[in-house]
């Protein structure tokens, strides 16, 4: 006769020989390293892992659409990010410690009717450290207002690096409100945004509200954007800090560590004080082969750039005697990254042909 306790070894030892864990699954599957991320593939999924925070140093991949409508079950209006919503100072450290700092891999599937209404850091991310790593996501109609500053609706506070990302939503906020990110401080690359951003006060961007000493590349924004102050179609203000160290130092060391390089603008903004078609406000800014929309922006006039007509923002010349590199040329490089239906629309990343 064999007894309960040898019956619950034989289970045991028969999972070990097949290769199933006794330990309960986290997430839908994965163990969190870069070859085996854990699996996000529910709303549950998403919201144990922004309640996770011992998790924001592993690897993720979203494997499912998922839809945050705070009318399904389960589901919520949240008063803050949903991963990563806080930063904190460190007295032994001294530096702002916190934030996700590992990759967050969107697979090409979409986070729609994501709702948020808080007060700052505000985003899917609050705050993307240094070290972090967000990618090929899409997101659908989503709403985040926040009461303070740095409101994004990808990402709070960007130290990190976002690629191949797409916004579409409303954002609002005080300052440092950005449809992409409220502020970048890390890099931004091939990614863009669509619907809606606006601050009650400065720096807000179709893309990045405050781009402080960082890169912005092959990035485009058609939202609309309004605020007071440092109002820009992409961005809203270059290196905020440099008005700091203008009497201490030539402008120069400290302003022209930015880069936007191949991006353009095309939604109409509205602002009060230091309002431009692509930037608003900037400070020797670096700004190369970038232009906005004079016609659909109602501004002439651009921190940064090179105003065009909607007619010439249509044509691919625009593009290609800027250094821009479209599918089907090699002149200017062989990464394919851009294409354009000639004539009838502005140019698109490549990725957004599989969407």
């Amino acid at each position: 006769m064999v007894t309960r306790r040898t019956s619950w070894a034989y289970v045991a030892a028969v999972l070990l020989l097949t290769g199933v864990s006794t330990a309960t699954a986290k997430y839908s599957g994965g163990t969190g390293e870069p070859n085996d991320p854990y699996q996000i593939a529910t709303a549950a999924d998403l919201i144990a892992l922004g309640e996770t925070p011992e998790d924001y140093d592993k690897h993720f991949i979203l494997t499912a659409d998922i839809d945050l409508d705070p009318n399904l079950p389960g589901r919520k209006v949240f008063d803050r990010a949903v991963i990563a919503p806080d930063i904190h100072w460190n007295g032994t450290l001294g530096l702002f410690v916190g934030g996700f700092s590992g990759v967050f891999d969107g697979h090409g599937h979409t986070i729609a009717h994501l709702t948020i209404r808080g007060t700052k850091n505000l985003g899917l991310l609050g705050v993307l450290a240094s070290s972090g790593e967000l990618r090929d996501l899409w997101t659908a109609d989503v709403s985040i207002v926040g009461s303070e500053d740095n409101v994004g609706g990808l990402v709070g506070s960007n130290a990190g690096t976002v690629t191949q990302c797409h916004y579409a939503g409303t954002v609002g906020g005080k300052s440092d409100v950005g449809g992409l990110a409220g502020i970048n401080a890390g890099t931004v690359t091939q990614s863009h945004s669509t619907g809606a951003v606006s601050g009650s006060y400065q720096c807000v961007g179709g893309l990045v509200g405050r781009n402080d000493v960082s890169v912005i590349t092959c990035c485009y924004s058609t939202a609309g954007v309004t605020g007071i102050e440092c109002v820009g179609g992409l961005i809203g203000a270059s290196t905020w800090d440099c008005g700091n160290y203008w009497r201490l130092t030539p402008p120069s060391k400290f302003c022209d560590l930015g880069v936007v390089a191949r991006c353009y603008s095309a939604g109409v903004v509205t602002g009060v004080r230091s309002v431009g078609g692509l930037v608003g406000s900037g400070c020797g800014y670096d700004v190369t082969g970038s232009v906005w929309d004079t016609e659909t922006s109602g501004q002439t006039t651009s921190a940064g750039g090179t105003g065009k007509t909607t007619a010439e923002m249509r044509t691919g010349a625009t593009f290609l005697d800027a250094g821009w590199d479209f599918v089907g040329e090699t002149a200017n490089g062989t990464e394919d990254i851009w294409w354009i239906d000639e004539g009838k629309d502005y140019p698109r990343l490549w990725w957004e042909l599989d969407n």
